[in-house]
């Protein structure tokens, strides 16, 4: 995103960009594009100081200026229309209650033309594949918490069928984008088909449009 994307936005608006940062976590990704000259806002659920929005703190002092953090909702944001230029689903997007409704909210929120990054969410080519992983995990946070991770119905991963369903339904433009993440990482799916096990997840970037 550093390398490829932010630099097509910023030649388009060199004042630097109103982002919002859904599911900022504990605002790293808010640091980075601050630093960049940009404005971020961090949306995040947890306000705590390790891993929530209270992490921010540590940036700060190394910042012109303090970005904004807000606790709420992806699908309910206490913004006005129109306020942003870009919205970044940092390792987010998958925690979506309701796919469409998340994007509409966004989509609310940005003016046009408008972008979304969505980054660190895993996509499978298959959706029994997606299915897979999600009984997997659940199973194994309930061996070794005792209980259920599934309190919050969430769907946790995309196909790009899904995508492109959302686009149609959304009326976006989606671009998706292949990161080299290394040899060993390129090998999973030979090894997981070696190893009779499920199709590996891929992390790409898709960037969506919307005029």
């Amino acid at each position: 995103i550093a390398q490829k994307l932010l630099p097509i936005l910023e030649y388009r608006i060199p004042s630097g960009l109103d982002i919002l940062d859904l599911g900022a976590g504990n605002c790293w990704l808010s640091y980075r594009l601050a630093s960049r000259g940009h404005r971020p806002v961090a949306v995040d659920l947890l306000v705590n100081q390790l891993d929530g929005l209270g992490a921010a703190r540590h940036y700060f002092p190394f910042l012109r200026q303090k970005f904004p953090r807000f606790q709420a909702d992806m699908d309910r944001m206490p913004f006005s229309g129109g306020q942003f230029d870009l919205a970044i689903f940092n390792a987010s997007f998958h925690y979506s209650k309701d796919y469409v409704r998340t994007l509409e909210e966004c989509l609310r929120c940005l003016r046009r033309p408008g972008h979304i990054f969505i980054m660190d969410s895993p996509l499978y080519e298959h959706e029994k594949s997606g299915e897979q992983m999600v009984r997997e995990r659940r199973a194994a946070f309930e061996r070794t918490y005792g209980f259920r991770s599934d309190s919050i119905a969430s769907r946790e991963y995309l196909t790009p069928s899904i995508v492109e369903d959302l686009g149609r339904r959304c009326g976006i433009t989606w671009t998706i984008l292949h990161p080299w993440y290394g040899v060993k990482w390129a090998l999973r799916p030979l090894r997981a088909r070696l190893l009779r096990r499920r199709e590996s997840a891929k992390f790409q970037i898709i960037w969506g449009t919307v005029e």
